[in-house]
């Protein structure tokens, strides 16, 4: 039993004798650690254990290629920068429907038509029923419920209300 515990510890690497195996810093071994890029390897309290046999996973020679967004959300994106001035264009796009509804209740008619075409019907749906009490007047919420189909003449659901407690 004793023999099989040293033998495990013996197996096993610290995080700078792992940096001096592999020809890189201590600081940087913790920062692969915390990349999940060396696997195998435990955290055991404030220390590393990291098997003999673990190298570190390379990945491709230079930068990561970008990123493209799709052509919907840079449109979303320069709508957010027009109709979200409060926030930045990143957090807006965390809250998509906000920036939807915001476009839906203040922008021009050009906007709201590719709008509709770049994200689709149900999008612009969905931002109606989720909407936030006072994010739109009357008059839009009912022109967006007619546009949309999802209500009748005469039979448009009540804007939200807020319920002060």
């Amino acid at each position: 039993m004793i023999a099989a515990a040293r033998n495990a510890v013996e197996q096993l690497l610290s995080v700078s004798q792992f940096a001096a195996r592999e020809g890189v810093t201590r600081a940087r071994v913790l920062q692969l650690l915390a990349a999940g890029r060396v696997p195998g390897a435990r955290r055991i309290g404030h220390h590393w254990a990291i098997p003999v046999g673990t190298a570190i996973v390379r990945r491709a020679a230079g930068r990561p290629k970008k990123r493209r967004s799709s052509p919907a959300t840079a449109f979303l994106r320069r709508l957010a920068s027009k109709y979200v001035w409060w926030l930045s264009p990143g957090e807006a796009l965390a809250r998509p429907h906000l920036v939807v509804s915001q476009v839906m209740e203040l922008g021009d008619y050009d906007d709201a038509v590719r709008l509709e075409s770049a994200l689709g019907r149900e999008t612009l749906a969905a931002a109606l029923r989720q909407a936030e009490p006072g994010r739109f007047s009357a008059p839009s919420w009912t022109y967006w419920h007619y546009r949309l189909g999802l209500a009748r003449p005469g039979r448009v659901p009540p804007l939200p209300t807020r319920a002060i407690r």
